[in-house]
């Protein structure tokens, strides 16, 4: 742990516990350890990001983004093309209703048209 052996280590809480008296030092030990934590956690996640990233990420030039992209257009076009073709299939003829001029057996017209 950065360089520091047992003895310097026991010589440094001496000194702290003279400068800060046993009250301050548990609270100042418990800072310090969280202090430490925050640190070593945030320097893990710059590690990660800074190695993992480059791994996971690739780099797609420009035209070949483009170019993908029209392939996809183009099968959801082909897809709505396929769609209005069913829809055409499916809708029938409207049917019509035969008219026909001639006079059924009893009916008259009038001189007015109806």
């Amino acid at each position: 742990m950065f360089g520091i052996g047992f003895s310097e280590l026991i010589l440094i809480f001496i000194v702290a516990l003279l400068v800060l008296g046993p009250k301050r030092l548990p609270e100042v030990a418990k800072t310090l350890g969280r202090f430490y934590r925050e640190i070593k956690s945030t320097v893990d996640e710059v590690k990660e990001v800074i190695v993992e990233e480059p791994k996971t990420q690739h780099y797609t030039p420009p035209i070949e983004e483009k170019l993908s992209q029209v392939d996809e257009l183009e099968e959801e076009l082909d897809k709505e093309i396929k769609k209005e073709k069913k829809k055409e299939e499916k809708t029938e003829e409207p049917k019509r209703e035969k008219i026909s001029f001639k006079k059924k057996q009893g009916e008259s017209i009038d001189e007015s048209g109806t």
